[in-house]
């Protein structure tokens, strides 16, 4: 579970899972700033965080357990959809392993979440 609180300036938020602790800000119209990553960012990053680490479990499994590996996710807000368009970047030498990663991160487990239907109901 994830709380987060309004903070004083305007449009951040402190929000905290457990013991981590962090900020997340927006600047709209001129005000707010960029003291925490937006809203939206925190979306990408969770599921640029969750392939990075199914890449390496699945490296892990290959028995390499010291891989160079980057994901970059960028999402795009259209009218009639949300699309999430990201990048598997390895080391040369890991590009044989490509396919079966690819594999692993098709189903990594926030991507299966945010593959299912979404709703959003209060408690």
């Amino acid at each position: 579970m994830v709380e987060a609180e309004a903070l004083a300036a305007p449009w951040q938020v402190r929000f905290q899972a457990g013991g981590n602790v962090a900020v997340a800000d927006t600047l709209k119209a001129g005000t707010g700033g960029s003291a925490g990553m937006r809203p939206h960012e925190l979306l990408e990053a969770s599921l640029a965080t969750c392939m990075a680490i199914s890449t390496r479990m699945a490296l892990a499994d290959l028995g390499i357990t010291d891989a160079d590996v980057r994901v970059r996710v960028h999402l795009e807000r259209e009218e009639s959809a949300t699309r999430f368009r990201y990048e598997l970047l390895l080391a040369p030498e890991l590009e044989a392993h490509r396919t079966a990663i690819e594999e692993c991160i098709a189903r990594s487990p926030v991507r299966s979440t945010l593959s299912k239907p979404l709703t959003f109901e209060p408690v």
